[in-house]
């Protein structure tokens, strides 16, 4: 008698418990805290399929809040009817089309991202036209497909350049749109076809057995965020209480210049060089200005984060210059340049408020997107890349930023 006994006092206990989480959860839903039932990490039908990118954002998304940095900082992320993180298009003429991957699209607040801060700088309008995930053949369909789409020629086209391009390129589609979720086509580090068929519908049943791309972790997860207060308190208190450092990867596993297998198969460094030529021809043909800005890893910037071992930091950087040089493409690296303003003192991890990458994420902080700004934006005037109003005024005031920006 006793044995069933205590299962049925476990029974009315649980039974009380979930009583009292679905009348916490209730109250909740009248207080602020409702708004975290806003948050979607996952970003679902934020993007949709595209026959020739592969993927693309969907045009005139509503605002989704999102968080970085283990909830540090909050903001919202929508598109425009030009599938852009930015602003509608008003019909301006005189335009700067900036593409490129996430550092160019997200992990900041609009008014925070680099491509935002050179409109305020140059009071020149910016088309943030940036897509995550995306590599260099991506970035051109995007900029080919936006000019038409305006149907209006940008005075300058400025690409945010990545070092994980290449195997972009290489992988290319690297990322698929299946269920509304964007997931890899490839296990990065090896660049091995993933099990994932965007023809393919999941039911309950296909989604249990484990035929879907998410884990049942990441579904649980993801429907516990979109519908439980409590889930993203508890996430929230969590990522406080436990604050993991951001695990940087080894350098090899996103520096694809290295002695990596597959850049050495025929016509993988030619395919990628062709993208970027296909941005000189697109410049050239709309009689616009190219320039190519090569954006830093956060383990080059501050390279005591991890063990370089035979690994050399600089040598994609000196490669595409060179690439750049030959071919007479305007660029920019921003990694010397980080480096100066960089504190290089050896140390666990980072601080989001002192340096220029996330703690516990290998994007731009809220400084390091303004650090960009202000470099792109000076390069642009000093090299006479726009015709811009008040010039030397702007360009004093950006050096003036510059030179107290410690």
């Amino acid at each position: 008698m006793r044995q069933p006994k205590r299962y049925a006092n476990l029974a009315l206990a649980l039974a009380s418990m979930i009583a009292c989480l679905l009348v916490f959860e209730t109250a909740l839903r009248f207080t602020s805290y409702k708004n975290l039932l806003n948050k979607d990490q996952y970003l679902r039908y934020y993007y949709q399929a595209d026959p020739e990118k592969g993927f693309d954002i969907r045009p005139n998304v509503a605002k989704i809040r999102l968080s970085v940095d283990h909830g540090a900082v909050q903001y919202d992320i929508w598109s425009n009817e030009l599938g852009c993180y930015d602003r509608p298009y008003n019909g301006e003429k005189d335009l700067v089309l900036l593409v490129g991957d996430s550092f160019t699209h997200s992990y900041a607040p609009f008014e925070n991202k680099w491509g935002t801060q050179i409109e305020s700088l140059l009071h020149y309008r910016v088309l943030k036209c940036g897509v995550s995930g995306y590599g260099t053949r991506q970035e051109y369909f995007k900029a080919r497909d936006v000019i038409a789409k305006t149907g209006t020629r940008p005075n300058l086209v400025v690409v945010g350049y990545f070092l994980n391009d290449l195997a972009d390129d290489y992988s290319f589609p690297s990322l698929m749109v299946i269920d509304g979720f964007l997931v890899p086509t490839h296990k990065y580090q090896h660049l091995v076809k993933a099990n994932a068929d965007p023809g393919r519908t999941y039911n309950l049943w296909k989604k249990l057995r484990g035929d879907h791309p998410l884990s049942l972790m990441d579904l649980a997860k993801y429907h516990l965020g979109r519908h439980s207060i409590l889930s993203n308190l508890m996430d929230e208190v969590w990522a406080r209480l436990f604050p993991q450092r951001y695990s940087f990867p080894l350098p090899n596993s996103f520096l694809a210049f290295q002695d990596e297998p597959w850049i050495k198969e025929k016509g993988v460094w030619e395919n990628h060089q062709a993208n970027l030529k296909h941005f000189q021809e697109l410049a050239q043909d709309n009689g616009s200005q190219l320039l190519v800005v090569l954006i830093p890893a956060n383990t080059q910037v501050y390279p005591f984060l991890v063990d370089w071992g035979k690994f050399d930091a600089e040598r994609p950087n000196r490669i595409l210059g060179k690439f750049f040089q030959e071919e007479k493409i305007n660029y920019l690296d921003l990694l010397p340049l980080f480096k100066q303003y960089a504190d290089q003192t050896p140390r666990p991890g980072l601080s989001s408020d002192r340096d220029l990458y996330w703690a516990h994420n290998s994007h731009f902080s809220l400084k390091g997107e303004r650090l960009a700004a202000l470099l792109v934006a000076r390069h642009i005037l000093e090299h006479d890349l726009l015709k811009v109003e008040e010039k030397d005024s702007k360009l004093a005031y950006i050096r003036e930023q510059l030179k107290n920006f410690h």
